[in-house]
């Protein structure tokens, strides 16, 4: 779904939601980007099917409805009570923790433009996510082999070998890309021409919250970049500009979908058994712990990563350190090895 898509969509929403989450959803625009206020609008739509179904002063109601009074009735139990039913029904820590983070951001924008006087979420029940110190992520020997089936189609069978040579050049810039900068599947879905500096290795990205960053990547990406944008201009394309970097045959920008389902592709065939587990976003994963590896600089890894908290990025450099620990034998097994004479 496009940007455009993805405003009507939420739009929609507007349509059947309490009139008090409209600005909510649209005079937001310019600092939470519009993925994100679409999944806001899913969660609490969510949320107000719950309260029309268990809440009393809500169960005559339809949803649009609810007015600001009854959104003041809302207290902090019956919050808790709602994330309950989802951590009751086994439902994932990160996923419980989404629907509370969507439902403080709501109470705390009206909160922010005093038209309630507290946020009732500050006081309901807390998500603890436990956070493992191992990350799945490909090592450089998996990058290689990953890179290796994309540049030849080793290891992809049937219709998908035979069709290889036709995406060969795209999915090969593509993925080194995601590889050399560690930026995700959306900020490169984003990517115009006009984004592209080859001269200093570098390109423009939009970040999670509008924020725009530069980033570098090597000369091998360079190279990849430029001989896709050479296959283009051999088809007789007139790049522009305004024209996305990486399109599909027709034309078209690619979709965050059809790239995470290239990446996915690439993945499960080149590395047997873990490619089955790697979702793309551990193409970003891949290079925080390589990078971190190489570098041992964690605040210069948050800046390449665009990470605002350093909390999030710590999270390599802990499995960096358990890795370490895990191989304090490893000497010892090779001189075992060693015979005497």
């Amino acid at each position: 779904m496009d940007n455009h898509g993805i405003l009507n969509k939420i739009i929609e929403f507007c349509d059947i939601l309490p009139e008090c989450c409209s600005p909510f959803l649209m005079e937001t625009g310019t600092e939470t980007a519009k993925t994100t206020r679409l999944s806001y609008a899913r969660e609490l739509s969510w949320f107000f099917d719950y309260l029309i179904s268990y809440h009393p002063e809500f169960c005559e109601l339809e949803k649009r409805q609810i007015t600001l009074d009854h959104v003041k009735m809302i207290t902090s139990q019956d919050i808790s009570r709602y994330l309950t039913i989802y951590m009751d029904q086994g439902k994932k820590e990160r996923t419980v923790a989404r629907k509370r983070a969507a439902l403080s951001s709501f109470f705390n924008y009206l909160t922010r433009n005093r038209l309630i006087e507290f946020n009732p979420v500050l006081a309901a029940t807390r998500v603890k996510i436990h956070q493992s110190d191992e990350v799945l992520y490909l090592n450089i020997e998996d990058q290689v082999s990953l890179l290796s089936s994309v540049d030849n189609g080793n290891c992809l069978s049937g219709r998908m070998k035979t069709e290889h040579k036709k995406y060969q050049v795209r999915d090969y810039a593509l993925i080194i890309l995601l590889l050399d900068t560690g930026m995700r599947v959306s900020e490169l879905r984003g990517i115009d021409l006009a984004d592209l500096n080859l001269t200093e290795c570098s390109v423009i990205v939009t970040r999670k919250g509008g924020n725009i960053q530069t980033l570098y990547y090597s000369d091998e990406t360079k190279k990849a970049i430029e001989q896709y944008l050479e296959e283009r201009k051999a088809k007789d394309q007139e790049l522009k500009p305004e024209d996305p970097l990486f399109i599909s045959l027709k034309g078209s920008r690619l979709t965050v979908r059809a790239i995470e389902k290239l990446v996915k592709k690439y993945t499960a065939a080149a590395i047997p058994g873990k490619g089955q587990l790697l979702s793309p976003h551990k193409m970003r994963s891949s290079f925080a712990m390589e990078d971190y590896r190489a570098e041992q600089n964690i605040l210069s890894l948050q800046r390449k990563l665009g990470h605002k908290s350093l909390a999030a990025t710590n999270v390599y450099a802990k499995a960096t350190d358990q890795e370490l620990k895990k191989s304090r034998s490893v000497l010892e097994e090779r001189r075992s090895n060693v015979k005497y004479i």
